[in-house]
């Protein structure tokens, strides 16, 4: 084999080797990015688990004498006292939104929701950003709870 053979087939090797190093730094690169960001869960099964909270919640209050105080265990077993709007029996963000998604979900609204907000049209209600594209509103005059975005 001569200086030139030898030559090609050394740069063909380093090239072959670039490119095999290109290809696993990306696949890295993606994975990492999926790991931090964690699995995104579909607006519609937070909305789901939200509404079947908000019915305990009022079912409870519907047994009971209708107070505007109640005793509640959260989901993942926490005592907390909700506030409920002694009209309706629907609970209430007091003190804030992110103390009412804990109460109802069970969990730190980290990771599942990206923005919490009171909006300033609806001081009963509440809107969280479930990810980038989707937000959940509740309204705690009502009960109701709107999805809007795209999953």
């Amino acid at each position: 084999m001569n200086r030139q053979e030898r030559a090609s087939g050394e740069l063909f090797r380093a090239w072959h080797l670039g490119l095999v190093l290109l290809v696993v730094a990306l696949v890295m690169a993606a994975a990492l990015s999926l790991l931090e960001r964690g699995p995104e869960v579909p607006g519609n099964v937070v909305q789901s688990r939200w509404l079947q909270s908000l019915n305990w919640v009022r079912g409870q209050w519907l047994q009971s004498p209708h107070a505007d105080r109640m005793d509640w265990k959260s989901p993942d077993g926490r005592q907390v006292v909700l506030t409920i709007d002694p009209v309706t029996g629907w609970p209430q963000p007091t003190p804030d939104c992110e103390y009412l998604w804990q109460a109802l979900m069970g969990q730190p609204a980290e990771g599942l929701v990206t923005g919490i907000e009171r909006p300033d049209s609806a001081p009963d209600g509440c809107r969280y950003r479930l990810g980038d594209r989707t937000v959940m509103t509740y309204f705690g005059r009502t009960g109701s709870v709107i999805l809007t975005g795209n999953d």
